[in-house]
């Protein structure tokens, strides 16, 4: 195997370990020439990488030598065997992003180019982005879609997918981490008393846990706050909720960080009646005391560990 070179935080991937299918390496291009069985049901090859990605960008080019599918992998769990592939090919369809679950196979989340014909003469510059639960797929400088992942990711491995009986060759394989530190985003009325909340326990907690934490009103830029909220809610791997006030907004974005199943840790001073539609929710009930911020921290970093877990 030839070693990686790695500059910055992009790296140059050589390397890779087969599951299914046959592949080589050789002049650095990665080739895929088919199922090691072919009497085997389901023509297709998964390696994977040593290389890890949870927000920014897999790149590589497909050069198609026979008739096949070739997609980039990200999210791949070795705990569940689940990984997403995205790229080339599929379903009738000349450009996809799919979902393999163990036991259950592929789904088809998004597509487009319905019966494109796959050109072999060509070299296609194939580039998947990553932020938070939104994936970009491009090719050769054309963004084709943008999907939004309908849970976070639990697996950040990568590798290569292929499927069918033909031959093709991925070459210049690069990933470019843009952010490795793990974000919180916390939803909370603006004002007294969530903002003492949020300086005093929130932030201190968070930066004790290594974890990138913020919330709307810090981000200074043109635009509308609303726009800013929910991809603060995607892009984020935690949401800290403070349900206090019964403030329609904050129980608005709550609502939308639970439809994307974002792991959330709910805040609440004791003695604050629960709406019925969170009632069923594990709650940090708070006192306003000396004692309760200390009471608060030991249980806000004990539900940030098992979640990072």
């Amino acid at each position: 195997m030839t070693k990686d070179v790695e500059k910055e935080n992009v790296v140059h991937v050589n390397d890779f370990m087969p599951l299914e299918g046959q592949w080589k390496l050789h002049n650095n291009v990665i080739t895929y020439s088919g199922p090691i069985d072919k009497n085997t049901p389901g023509h297709f090859g998964l390696v994977l990488f040593r290389y890890t990605l949870k927000n920014g960008s897999i790149k590589a080019k497909i050069n198609f030598k026979e008739r096949c599918y070739a997609r980039l992998v990200i999210g791949y769990d070795p705990r569940t065997k689940e990984y997403y592939s995205i790229g080339i090919g599929g379903y009738n369809y000349f450009y996809i992003i799919d979902k393999f679950e163990e036991g259950k196979g592929w789904r088809a989340l998004q597509f487009s180019g319905l019966n494109q014909i796959i050109d072999e003469n060509r070299i296609y510059e194939v580039e998947v982005n990553l932020e938070g639960q939104k994936v970009t797929l491009i090719i050769d400088g054309v963004t084709i879609f943008n999907f939004l992942l309908p849970e976070p990711l639990n697996g950040i491995q990568t590798g290569l997918f292929a499927w069918g009986d033909g031959k093709v060759e991925f070459s210049d394989i690069t990933i470019d981490k843009t952010e490795d530190k793990a974000k919180a985003f916390v939803i909370m009325q603006f004002s007294e008393p969530s903002k003492s909340l949020y300086e005093e326990v929130i932030i201190n907690i968070c930066k004790e846990m290594n974890l990138f934490v913020y919330k709307a009103d810090e981000i200074y830029k043109p635009g509308f706050i609303l726009n800013d909220i929910i991809w603060g809610i995607l892009s984020s791997e935690i949401i800290i909720a403070d349900i206090t006030p019964e403030n329609a907004n904050v129980f608005y974005e709550l609502g939308y960080a639970h439809a994307f199943n974002k792991p959330t840790i709910l805040l609440a001073q004791r003695g604050t009646p629960l709406p019925f539609d969170v009632s069923g929710y594990r709650v940090i009930f708070y006192d306003d005391s000396i004692k309760g911020k200390r009471e608060i921290e030991e249980q806000l970093r004990k539900h940030l560990k098992n979640i990072i877990k």
